[in-house]
């Protein structure tokens, strides 16, 4: 039976006072280091990347609190950037209901499958005892490669690793396909998808997997698979359960609800069609930064996998890969307005858009253009009847910073506070 889509038709703001929610936002420490002020008992953010790598991610908390202070239960809380469900997990922890858009396929897949594990009716022991006694199946003398699933693109995953560590991959392969448990197929795909850039030869970073560059022999080396495997099923299973102990009241019927219905779309938010126009009561969202991310090749990997093509790159906004072209500034700042445009349409008059958005140092040419782009996306805004109510700053990490040359002149971003009107 298809699922049927969000529910269509006006609906309550279900919002809180602008005023109340700016007294409490502006004393909020935003940097979030690392020492959490959240209890471990009770509903805190949820951290989406401790399951699945995505480069060029938001910390939790900034959604999380976002959600919790501007909006009431049962808001409609949206994000049309969604990346790996950062947004949309603390809106379904919180008790409002998630909507996500992404044209990454990985991502989209990613966010299905967690979806479903977090159902309080799992039992996550038996599901581990699953996965414990399924390893004693493998034997190390077959060749699983030959018999991996057609939608496996596997001669495209050969190059990337040993032959060994291909074995291992492969036998999950195949398990992965045959598996009938929805909650351990989901935890399955989920797992495999998450290890395949570190068991993998090419060891010099993403931006080598996004450009295509494969491992030279003298890199390839065999990768323990199961061991990473079963340590990351584990910790997701540990993860998840723990969150599900400190839901809210109402939570059970709410997860029913929205399992209903089609909530993660793999769509372009500026052809967005699924999501009614002035339905949504907050939108929390990163778009793409300027020339700064591959998000789409940088998942190269998991789309061999999964048997996706990598047609979502030519939708990807702000591509790391597109820099060198002279339109590329330009074509950045006119999607963006579009999206912009089609965005502003989903939320409820009186409802609520939060972007966060980098600040760049004026520090060199490059630096300095991409500043001037994004703050002309940013004054666009109340041509779409978003009008910005206040701006707040924090300090990126240094290790987020460190992980790619690109991020190491990007030391703040600011979270941008719309009210449509």
């Amino acid at each position: 039976m298809t699922k049927s889509n969000v529910n269509r038709g006006r609906e309550k703001l279900l919002v809180n006072d602008i005023h109340k929610a700016k007294t409490i936002l502006k004393n909020i420490n935003w940097n979030f280091y690392q020492r959490s002020t959240f209890s471990p008992h009770e509903v805190h953010p949820f951290n989406c990347r401790r399951h699945h790598w995505y480069p060029a991610t938001f910390v939790p908390e900034i959604p999380f609190t976002l959600i919790e202070v501007l909006t009431l239960p049962n808001a409609v809380v949206y994000d049309p950037f969604a990346g790996i469900g950062t947004t949309y997990f603390q809106a379904l922890l919180l008790n409002r209901k998630p909507i996500a858009t992404e044209i990454c396929s990985v991502a989209v897949e990613y966010m299905r499958s967690l979806f479903i594990l977090f159902n309080s009716e799992i039992t996550f022991d038996r599901l581990k005892w699953d996965f414990k006694e399924m390893r004693k199946d493998f034997n190390p003398r077959k060749d699983y490669t030959s018999n991996v699933p057609k939608n496996v693109l596997i001669d495209k995953l050969r190059p990337w690793y040993s032959e060994y560590t291909l074995k291992q991959l492969s036998f999950l392969f195949i398990k992965e396909a045959s598996c009938s448990d929805k909650a351990m197929k989901a935890a399955m795909q989920i797992s495999i998808s998450a290890i395949l850039k570190t068991v993998s030869s090419q060891d010099r970073g993403w931006g080598c997997i996004a450009d295509n560059v494969l491992p030279k022999q003298k890199q390839v080396k065999d990768k323990e698979v199961f061991d990473l495997f079963n340590k990351h099923v584990n910790r997701l299973f540990k993860d998840i359960s723990e969150y599900l102990k400190y839901v809210m009241y109402g939570y059970d019927s709410l997860y029913k609800e929205l399992s209903e219905k089609q909530t993660i779309f793999h769509e372009d938010v500026r052809e967005c069609k699924e999501i009614p126009n002035n339905f949504v009561d907050l939108v929390v969202t990163s778009p793409p930064y300027p020339n700064m991310t591959d998000y789409v090749t940088s998942q190269r990997l998991s789309y061999y996998f999964l048997g996706f093509d990598l047609t979502d790159r030519d939708l990807e906004i702000g591509a790391r890969s597109r820099r060198a072209r002279k339109d590329s500034i330009d074509r950045y700042l006119e999607v963006m307005q579009r999206a912009n445009e089609v965005t502003s349409q989903k939320i409820k008059s009186g409802g609520y858009a939060c972007y966060v958005m980098p600040a760049f140092n004026m520090d060199n040419k490059n630096n300095s253009i991409r500043r001037r782009i994004v703050q002309k996306v940013l004054s666009s805004m109340d041509e779409y009847d978003l009008i910005k109510e206040e701006e707040y700053e924090r300090i990126l990490p240094t290790i987020r910073r460190s992980h790619n040359i690109k991020w190491a002149s990007l030391e703040r971003e600011k979270i941008y506070l719309f009210r449509k009107v």
